[in-house]
């Protein structure tokens, strides 16, 4: 009798770790639904702002009476610049929005080949449960009534910690791609300041090099950002924030000589800053809380751990 409590014991486990498996999963897909909903909205809308400045773009070099009243007033050239600057802004930001939502559809589609294959698991482990409950009536009494609750709940706080371990790992990727973005800004910011004092263009192209990273890790952390989210759906509410980098003005320095735009560019690397430390002190926050479940459940586990080794002995199992 014992023996096959042992081997359905081991098999439960792995049911259940299956099966606990399937309940994140459905968490997971009603988070990354929600978010597919709004990257969708997120590429409808860049895709507008970029075929408008497009097209603001193509009226210029096709010409026309505005173009030609530019061209009188001896503005056009520095028109067409702006507004070439203004298209390609709305392109990068588009094509980050179409990425993001590319990464969505395929994490749906993963999670939705894991959810097929579980559907047999719930079956046979509720098979399992009732002949478990017959052997525990033959073992008879409160201990085999206390080891069920105990096995029940260990398996539950077993899962309980991988779910939390796992979101804390996402977490830290989110952190260390946040952290990434802003060394680069701190480091454009710094290039920024000695562009300002006439560092020429060096310093400029040093500048642009670390927002073009910064650009660059930003979509890397907000895929992360989104994974991050993805993992605590089905942990505890917590809101995480998507993080937009802008376009910084990064082609101003080329174009146009003088103060005013070395002040524009340092003023929204500021503002990248500001925003990314934000979003990077909510991430933090957010890991001391999983860090702190995880020791609340450790305690817990181990408690329930060692009554049970305890009720065996004594049952003699």
């Amino acid at each position: 009798m014992n023996e096959r409590l042992n081997e359905i014991n081991g098999e439960l486990k792995k049911l259940n770790e299956a099966l606990a498996r399937q309940s994140k999963l459905e968490a997971q897909l009603k988070d990354l639904q929600e978010q597919r909903a709004e990257r969708e909205q997120r590429v409808m809308d860049t895709s507008r702002v970029f075929w408008e400045e497009q097209e603001d773009v193509d009226k210029l070099e096709k010409g026309g009476l505005r173009a030609l009243l530019l061209s009188i007033t001896g503005d056009k050239e520095a028109r067409l610049s702006q507004e070439r600057r203004e298209a390609l802004a709305a392109k990068l930001q588009y094509d980050q929005a179409q990425r993001d939502l590319e990464d969505i559809d395929g994490r749906i589609r993963a999670v939705l080949g894991e959810k097929d294959s579980l559907r047999i698991d719930r079956i046979r482990r509720d098979a399992l449960l009732e002949e478990k409950g017959e052997l525990l009536k033959q073992m008879g009494g409160a201990a085999g009534a206390r080891l069920t609750e105990l096995d029940q709940r260990l398996d539950e706080l077993e899962g309980q910690r991988r779910e939390v371990g796992e979101a804390i790992s996402a977490g830290r990727s989110a952190e260390t791609a946040l952290s990434s973005v802003l060394n680069s800004l701190d480091s454009a910011e710094d290039w920024g300041t000695w562009d300002m004092f006439g560092g020429g263009l060096l310093s400029t192209m040093a500048k642009h090099e670390h927002l073009d990273d910064a650009q660059a890790g930003i979509g890397y952390a907000q895929n992360c950002l989104s994974r991050f989210r993805t993992e605590l759906a089905d942990v505890q509410h917590m809101e995480i924030p998507q993080v937009h980098i802008g376009e910084f003005a990064t082609f101003a320095d080329y174009f146009f000589d003088g103060l005013f735009a070395d002040w524009y560019v340092q003023s929204r690397i500021n503002e990248a800053q500001d925003g990314v430390s934000e979003v990077h002190m909510r991430v933090l926050s957010a890991l001391r809380q999983l860090e702190g479940m995880d020791g609340t459940l450790a305690g817990e586990q181990r408690g329930l751990e060692a009554e049970r080794q305890k009720l065996l002995q004594d049952a003699g199992v």
